[in-house]
């Protein structure tokens, strides 16, 4: 096996990878016969020596102090900060489509009763709510029913019980 046929920046970032050059070097030789598999393990294993392979990898991984003090607290995640940015801009939205709202209902009143108007007001709500689904209106109704007939019954039951 020549030289340009081994990979040794792939076998380095393996055995930096692996925090072992020796076990790099045998997962890299184990289609080699056994003695040419002792061998290029020797050989990778002076090659990583002489270069300093796991010397210079650890001194890369170490944290550097710069002067700086830590923080007093943690610092927020990158969802974190764009779920708060949205929800600034969710409210800045509101806070200025409601003058546009405002304009368009007048209008509304004004024109007594021009459809024409009315769709402008609706194409605002509409806009906020494609941009914020969680605020879209929803139409909701709700039915409370009452049975009178349930009720006469717990009367007259407790009336009957209380007199005996």
């Amino acid at each position: 096996m020549s030289s340009e046929e081994i990979d040794w920046p792939g076998i380095r970032a393996a055995a930096v990878a692996l925090n072992s050059v020796r076990l790099a070097a045998i997962k890299a030789s184990h289609n080699l016969p056994t003695d040419e598999q002792r061998r290029f393990v020797e050989r990778v294993n002076k090659r990583a020596y002489r270069e300093r392979w796991l010397d210079k990898a650890k001194a890369l991984s170490k944290s550097r102090d710069n002067g700086s003090l830590p923080l007093s607290k943690p610092v927020q995640t990158g969802a974190d900060a764009l779920a708060q940015t949205l929800n600034e801009r969710k409210d800045k939205s509101a806070l200025h489509l409601s003058k546009y709202a405002v304009d368009a209902g007048k209008q509304l009143a004004d024109s007594k009763g021009n459809l024409k108007y009315a769709g402008a007001f609706q194409k605002i709500a509409a806009g906020r709510a494609n941009l914020f689904p969680e605020q879209a209106p929803a139409n909701q109704i709700q039915v409370n029913v009452l049975s009178f007939e349930a009720v006469k019954r717990l009367d007259s039951e407790e009336s009957q019980g209380s007199g005996e």
